[in-house]
């Protein structure tokens, strides 16, 4: 009588052998981000990232790793057909069966049945998801069906990927769901203390070419500055209270103007991402006489006029 296959699916997890101890709240600052999860679900040591096997069986399993990339500060900043063509090649028919056939000591062969993507939010969080079906067979075992989902997200500089795997048997999707629900990356953001006191903008800094740039309304609001947009010209406008310094940064120029005379020469010039316009802090902060530190432990930038 033919077995049914016994496929780990494990592309990319390696299980350890120390004991498995249930999972409820994670908090994982190294990789910037805390969660929830069933306590259905069993955590193994990861050196790459967190792992989890259902406790019904090992062929349902979730895997989270967080990479470090120049662009991953926001989905926007990267091109969905790379992104999708990476998850292609990830769960593409060879690199399955090879590594199918790898934990199992056996030819496996994989066909694929379908595949799909499309963006979906959780918790305010944007991910691309791809999702995969396909068929393992191998001689002298039944063909058996498999899921594959990957759900890819950017932040605070690490492309964060979240795979689901799966058999026909047993599907418990909402554990990922809810667990999506309650993904929080704050542990990674970048922080921005002025005189002391913390400031909350309404998307997080980010951290490009060493440069720290924020959308710049809340920073500005609260260092006394009116923010206007010249949007004919693509221009910022930063002005203080009694008009004796206006501030100019023109998306896309590394060179701002300060009372229309001064020139100030920017490491990282003016962007527009998701809609909102970010400023380089530190140039903007000295444009406007105050000092700024960082503080690499916290991931603050400290700002005192």
């Amino acid at each position: 009588m033919k077995n049914f296959i016994t496929l780990i699916l494990t592309l990319n997890i390696v299980f350890c052998c120390t004991a498995p101890c249930s999972a409820h709240s994670i908090d994982r600052k190294d990789l910037g981000i805390s969660f929830t999860l069933s306590n259905d679900w069993i955590n193994e040591n990861d050196e790459f990232g967190i792992s989890f096997y259902h406790n019904t069986t090992k062929q349902e399993s979730i895997y989270i790793e967080a990479i470090d990339s120049d662009w991953a500060w926001s989905l926007e900043l990267g091109d969905e057909a790379e992104i999708k063509k990476f998850c292609e090649d990830l769960y593409s028919d060879s690199e399955l069966a090879q590594s199918l056939s790898t934990q199992n000591d056996a030819f496996v062969s994989v066909k694929a049945d379908s595949a799909q993507s499309r963006y979906e939010y959780y918790n305010n969080t944007q991910y691309f998801r791809y999702e995969k079906a396909y068929t393992a067979s191998a001689i002298g075992y039944y063909d058996a069906q498999f899921y594959e989902t990957i759900f890819v997200t950017a932040k605070n500089g690490k492309l964060y990927l979240i795979s689901y795997q799966r058999n026909s048997v047993s599907n418990h999707f909402d554990d990922v769901v809810n667990m999506l629900n309650s993904m929080s990356y704050s542990n990674g953001e970048i922080k921005i203390k002025i005189n002391g006191e913390r400031i909350y903008p309404d998307s997080a800094p980010m951290l490009i070419e060493g440069r720290t740039l924020v959308p710049i309304r809340a920073v500005a609001e609260k260092m006394g500055y009116s923010v206007a947009w010249d949007g004919e010209n693509q221009l910022v406008v930063l002005t203080n209270s009694d008009g004796s310094s206006i501030l100019h940064f023109e998306i896309g120029n590394d060179i701002a103007l300060k009372n229309l005379s001064e020139k100030i020469k920017l490491d990282v010039p003016a962007i527009i991402v998701g809609g909102r316009t970010y400023l380089p802090l530190r140039a903007v902060a000295e444009a406007m006489e105050a000092d700024v530190s960082w503080d690499g432990n916290e991931r603050t930038v400290e700002i005192t006029q």
